[in-house]
């Protein structure tokens, strides 16, 4: 028996070098580096950045560092990804999907319009890939002017898709406005791996209320999701680790009792200096607070209590 686990290894081994690709970990922890602002010329916050490259399921990977999660779906047919992350980083993710396979990138889904999540559109657009993402992605990307016209989305829509890529059938999913107003999923049904963006990221997520963003349409987003997946499937947060069913039922039932006591507070006249003190959330900031996670400036409890706070005062006022 050892002789021929001996063999078995070495037979891993040489397929290994034949081919020059590395074995990738399947599953385990990713870095959580949200926040991480696009700094090209600070190298004391790029140096210790480091590309980590994991199998999730089935056809795809998820390759994680700074910036949001990227998803690689890989097969004959070529790569498709699920966001592309920021321009200092692109030798990296270049390399890192090279790990993955020597096909061309051929399909983007933006999942979003921040750029950590889509900055490196122009450079896989000039290999031939192609972007797609909601309208108001693109919208705001050009609004913005956070991307040049070669990196802009080129198919853009508002209503499901479907894509069959690689032998698999992947499900483009518009979402209601809460993170932004351009949010969408993407699924991958043979994987059963599902790719939410950053309308999950584990913890509270962030409100984008100037943009129609409510609590309500979280709830119904991840209900969505949870209607359309099994208990087994694989969530690939924006930011934060791989995730569960029970995952995305937690972080719903949390911000839903959350709400509701804000909704309370709010209509009693609180100011949201006594929302602070009172803190709704206390009993749930353990396992969700965003310092719990990634620590940073762009997203924090006394933020996400503001936006809690003007949510609300804006839910009240339509009803």
């Amino acid at each position: 028996m050892n002789r021929k686990m001996f063999a078995l290894t070495c037979a891993i081994l040489l397929v290994s070098v034949a081919t020059g690709q590395p074995q990738i970990p399947t599953g385990g922890p990713i870095p959580d580096r949200r926040g991480f602002n696009n700094s090209v010329n600070d190298r004391k916050l790029t140096d210790p950045v480091e590309e980590v490259v994991r199998k999730v399921a089935g056809n795809t990977y998820v390759i994680a560092g700074a910036g949001g999660n990227i998803v690689v779906q890989a097969g004959p047919d070529g790569l498709f990804l699920v966001d592309d992350n920021f321009t200092v980083f692109y030798p990296r993710i270049l390399a890192a999907i090279r790990q993955i396979s020597d096909k061309p990138v051929r399909m983007i889904v933006n999942t979003h319009w921040h750029p950590d999540h889509n900055q490196n559109n122009a450079n896989f657009a000039k290999q031939g890939s192609l972007v797609f993402a909601h309208p108001n992605t693109r919208m705001a990307l050009m609004q913005f002017k956070l991307s040049t016209p070669e990196g802009l989305p080129v198919v853009t829509s508002s209503e499901p898709m479907t894509f069959h890529f690689n032998g698999e059938e992947i499900s483009y999913i518009p979402l209601k406005p809460s993170h932004t107003n351009g949010d969408v999923a993407v699924y991958f049904h043979g994987s059963d791996v599902f790719a939410f963006g950053d309308v999950f990221t584990t913890d509270y997520p962030a409100i984008g209320i100037q943009e129609g963003g409510t609590i309500e349409n979280f709830v119904d987003n991840y209900n969505l999701a949870l209607k359309m997946t099994k208990p087994s499937t694989i969530f690939v947060p924006g930011h934060a680790q791989l995730s569960k069913q029970t995952d995305v039922i937690a972080v719903r039932d949390a911000i839903t009792t959350i709400h509701a006591r804000f909704l309370e507070m709010v209509k009693k006249g609180m100011t949201i200096e006594q929302v602070l003190q009172a803190r709704p959330s206390k009993e749930f900031d353990a396992r969700f607070a965003t310092e719990n996670f990634a620590p940073n400036e762009m997203q924090n409890s006394g933020r996400w209590y503001q936006q809690m706070f003007d949510e609300a005062k804006a839910h009240l006022s339509q009803h």
